[in-house]
């Protein structure tokens, strides 16, 4: 950026030739109107300004020594005797810095088309700066300063606010947590790829996020639900990271990819091709169900990537000790009766670390004093009654007693897997679908009300 307001600048074409000089500029070189050919040959930069696909990017930095203004029209030097006067200290010679900007082709003032000159490129003299050391008023105004300034703060307390979130899934004393946040606590000290195994709403994505954060804290992250992610959805949505990558060498990426389990196989395909590609420079932080992952087997280089330093998350019942410990932390200012610690130790929890948190919100908003007590916590909570062990009915009915089973009642609904289900479910009605259309896809496709694409997904991911 040039900080100087000096107007001393010239253009010059493609072909060498000087186009245009400020008058500041003629004073400086200490000449009226003609500049001699030592003079030009010392503010022309080199060719490689012309060059396409340069690293430069159109930017040039030079030393200029330009000799000093012949006493007479008719004295002529040559270019090599002007490079030697420049390099000699007992010539007169004037130094500055210059910066040249190749702009964009010249014009015809007549048909307004580019002409086939070239760029012109701009020279300048003056007091420059790097970008960095340019106050941000000078770049956004004030009013860009202050939106800025709000950004960051936003982000900030975003980000303290999930670290404290995955601070309080790690309390507790009991052998599960123990083991946990010491995986954990070396995860946030390396940086490789890996694998977070948990029951659906285990809080992993809080954990990934906090493990990328104190490993690679300046590092570019994307994080994306994997099981939506085709090879053409994950290129655009990667793009973040996949272009940093692929401009600059140096750099450094992560993906957080949610489901991983459920990937599309070409999408798997992808991620392979990428770190073939970087194999340094691209990490993984794969989620996974701990239900599904056996029946959603990954491809083989992501699935010895996930076996490099796997993290796995112990379901809620396994730590029913430490709910008081994690519970006290999330709150504001208020404590639990010694009725709610009860039942929050007796609750199953089947949502896991997301259903806790939304409960402690939950109660934190309804709670006016300075307890929390039954009647503060959400109505699937405070009617949970432990399910009965009896599992045989006794009516008496004066002298008579009849045992009998036990009439099925609604609480007594439960599923090994709802994903397995509905799976187990989907490939039945497929199959149903292929067999009334004899074997023909795009009637099943229509028979199931699917686009046929869709169908053959399908019968992929189920083959």
């Amino acid at each position: 950026m040039l900080a100087s307001t000096a107007a001393c600048f010239w253009l010059i074409d493609a072909d060498g030739t000087i186009v245009y000089v400020s008058p500041e500029m003629l004073a400086w070189l200490g000449v009226d109107e003609e500049i001699t050919a030592p003079i030009a040959a010392a503010i022309i930069p080199d060719p490689v300004m012309w060059e396409d696909g340069a690293t430069h990017r159109g930017h040039l930095t030079r030393r200029l020594h330009v000799p000093a203004a012949p006493s007479s029209p008719d004295q002529t030097t040559t270019q090599e005797q002007t490079r030697a006067t420049a390099t000699n200290p007992s010539s007169p010679v004037r130094e500055a810095t210059a910066h040249f900007v190749k702009l964009a082709a010249r014009a015809d003032e007549e048909t307004e088309t580019a002409t086939t000159n070239g760029p012109l490129i701009l020279g300048c003299l003056g007091d420059f700066t790097d970008d960095a050391d340019v106050p941000w008023t000078l770049w956004f105004g004030e009013q860009g300063v202050r939106e800025s300034a709000k950004l960051d703060e936003q982000i900030a307390k975003f980000r303290a606010r999930q670290s404290r979130r995955a601070n309080m899934l790690l309390a507790g004393t009991s052998p599960a947590s123990r083991q946990l946040r010491s995986r954990v606590e070396l995860a946030c000290r390396i940086r490789c790829h890996l694998s977070i195994t948990g029951p659906n709403g285990c809080g992993a994505n809080d954990l990934a996020s906090m493990m990328h954060h104190a490993s690679s804290p300046n590092e570019a992250l994307v994080c994306l639900d994997a099981s939506l992610m085709d090879a053409e959805l994950l290129e655009a949505y990667a793009s973040p990271v996949v272009a940093e990558l692929r401009e600059n060498q140096h750099t450094t990426g992560t993906l957080i990819l949610d489901r991983l389990g459920e990937m599309p196989t070409d999408g798997q395909s992808r991620l392979r091709e990428w770190l073939e590609m970087w194999p340094a420079r691209l990490r993984l932080i794969g989620i996974l169900d701990s239900e599904s992952t056996a029946s959603s087997p990954l491809i083989e280089p992501l699935a010895d990537a996930m076996q490099l330093y796997p993290v796995e998350i112990p379901d809620l019942s396994e730590r029913a000790d430490d709910l008081e410990l994690m519970t006290s932390g999330l709150l504001r200012s208020t404590r639990f009766s010694r009725e709610t610690l009860d039942l929050l130790r007796s609750y199953p929890w089947p949502g896991q670390w997301e259903e806790l948190t939304a409960a402690i919100q939950f109660a934190n908003e309804m709670a006016t004093g300075e307890r929390i007590g039954r009647e503060h916590l959400p109505l699937a909570i405070r009617s949970y009654r432990p399910s009965q062990t009896q599992t045989a009915l006794v009516d008496t009915n004066g002298c008579q007693t009849t045992i009998g089973p036990r009439p099925p009642s609604p609480r007594d609904f439960k599923l090994e897997s709802l994903d397995a289900t509905l799976a187990e479910y989907e490939a039945s009605l497929i199959a149903r679908a292929m067999e009334a259309a004899d074997g023909n896809k795009a009637e099943a496709a229509r028979r199931l009300g699917i686009s046929r694409s869709r169908l053959l997904r399908k019968l992929s991911e189920l083959s």
